[in-house]
């Protein structure tokens, strides 16, 4: 199975605020999607359908940030990263999501 990365989706989120890229993963063996927010280490959540994952994503960045005083933004390649889950079979759909601070 190849990884399919889609065209940045915008996903529903507060008006104004801070987007954030996050990426969405699909495994065919398990019924979830995991979502992770690469900029904010540590910062993954999933769901039982896209846009379940992506409101929990969302719900995330928001909890992140608001007990992270100095949130530290890291690098990533996102090129690399979809490469490794596609070595594993995963698809990969990158998405933003909009958050109030």
């Amino acid at each position: 199975m190849t990884t399919q990365i889609a065209g940045q989706v915008k996903a529903p989120g507060a008006a104004g605020g801070e987007e954030f890229e996050v990426v969405l993963v699909k495994d065919d063996r398990d019924p979830d999607y995991a979502v992770f927010c690469l900029p904010l280490p540590g910062c993954v959540s999933q769901g039982k359908d896209r846009d379940d994952a992506l409101a929990m994503i969302t719900e995330a960045i928001q909890g992140f940030l608001e007990f992270a005083s100095q949130p530290e933004r890291q690098h990533y390649e996102k090129d690399k990263v979809v490469r490794e889950w596609e070595a594993i079979g995963c698809k990969v759909e990158a998405a933003v999501v909009r958050v109030k601070r």
